[in-house]
C-alpha cells in the first residue's frame, strides 16, 4: 500500500513539474510574438526606449495608419492569398497523383525517376532561381501570376510523402475496384484521395504556410507595387528601414502573420492528426 502511495505522489509530483516545464517553455516561445505585438501599438520612442517597456504607456493606432497609407495592404493580402491557394491546390493535385503513381503503378524507370525525386529534395531551392529567372524572361512571362506559382506547382516533399502514405493503402482495395470496372483515374479520385486526406492535409497547411512566406523568388520576380506580395511589404520596413521606423516595421509584422494565425486556429486539429497519421502504418 506504502508503494502503490508513493509512487502516486511521484506521478503527481512529475506531471506538475511537466507542466511547469512546458508552461515556461511556452511562454519564453510566445514572448516575441506577444512583445511584437504589443510594441506595434507604441509611440517609436517607447520601443527603443532602455529599460524595455512591455506594455505601452501611450497606445497608438499611428503605425497601422501609417503602413495602409504608404502601401496597398488590401492588394498584397490579394496577392499573396491567391498565389498561396493556387500554388497549395497545385501541389495537392500533382502530390496526390505522383504518390499514387510511384506506390501503387508499374512503368519503366519508375525507381530511377523516384530517386531523381529524392535527390531534387537534396538542392537547395535557391540554385536554381537564376536558371528560372532567365527563363520566364524569355518568355516574357515575370512580374505576372504564372511566374509566381508555377515554379512551385509541384513538390518532391508530396509527392514523396504520397508515396509512404499511399503504400500502405491495401492492394485488395484498389484489385476489388479494378474487378468492378474501375479505371485508374477513378481509382485515384474515389479511392486514393479520400483514405489520403490525412496527408493531403498536412502537406496543404505546409505548402499554403511555404508559399505565403516566400521572399526570394517573388524579390526577383515582382518589379511593380501592384504584384506585390505580403512579405515584400514587410521587407519594405525591415531591410534598412527597421532602425528609422520600428513601429511601423512591427505593425507590418502583425499584418503579414494574422492569416497565419486564423489558419492555425481552423485547421490545427487536422494539421496534428495528418501528423501522427502519416507517422503510422495505413
Amino acid at each position: 500500500m506504502k508503494s502503490e502511495y508513493y509512487h502516486k505522489r511521484v506521478q503527481i509530483v512529475f506531471r506538475i513539474l511537466l507542466h511547469a516545464f512546458l508552461i515556461i517553455g511556452s511562454f519564453i516561445m510566445a514572448f516575441p510574438f506577444i512583445w511584437m505585438l504589443l510594441s506595434a501599438f507604441k509611440p517609436s520612442s517607447e520601443i527603443i526606449s532602455i529599460p524595455i517597456k512591455i506594455f505601452p504607456v501611450k497606445w497608438t493606432l499611428s503605425h497601422f495608419i501609417q503602413v495602409f497609407t504608404e502601401l496597398d495592404i488590401p492588394r498584397a493580402y490579394i496577392n499573396s492569398v491567391f498565389i498561396s491557394l493556387a500554388i497549395t491546390i497545385l501541389v495537392l493535385f500533382s502530390s496526390a497523383a505522383g504518390g499514387y503513381l510511384f506506390a501503387k503503378l508499374k512503368f519503366k524507370c519508375k525507381e530511377l525517376l523516384f530517386f531523381y525525386i529524392l535527390i531534387s529534395l537534396m538542392m537547395p531551392s535557391n540554385l536554381v532561381i537564376i536558371p528560372l529567372f532567365f527563363m520566364f524572361g524569355r518568355l516574357g512571362l515575370l512580374n505576372s501570376y504564372i511566374a509566381l506559382i508555377i515554379p512551385f506547382a509541384m513538390s518532391s516533399f508530396g509527392i514523396f510523402l504520397l508515396r509512404q502514405f499511399i503504400s500502405g493503402i491495401p492492394d485488395s482495395y484498389l484489385d476489388s475496384a479494378r474487378i468492378d470496372g474501375a479505371t485508374d483515374f477513378k481509382i485515384y479520385r474515389l479511392i486514393i484521395i479520400p483514405l489520403a486526406k490525412p496527408a493531403l492535409s498536412v502537406i496543404g497547411i505546409l505548402t499554403f504556410i511555404w508559399s505565403y512566406d516566400e521572399l526570394i523568388w517573388p524579390l526577383v520576380v515582382v518589379n511593380t507595387l501592384d504584384m506585390r506580395t505580403l512579405p515584400l511589404v514587410l521587407a519594405h520596413f525591415s531591410a534598412g528601414a527597421s532602425g528609422a521606423y520600428p513601429g511601423q516595421s512591427m505593425a507590418a509584422s502583425i499584418l503579414v502573420i494574422l492569416p497565419m494565425i486564423i489558419i492555425y486556429l481552423f485547421f490545427q486539429k487536422d494539421f496534428i492528426k495528418g501528423m501522427t497519421m502519416v507517422g503510422l502504418k495505413y
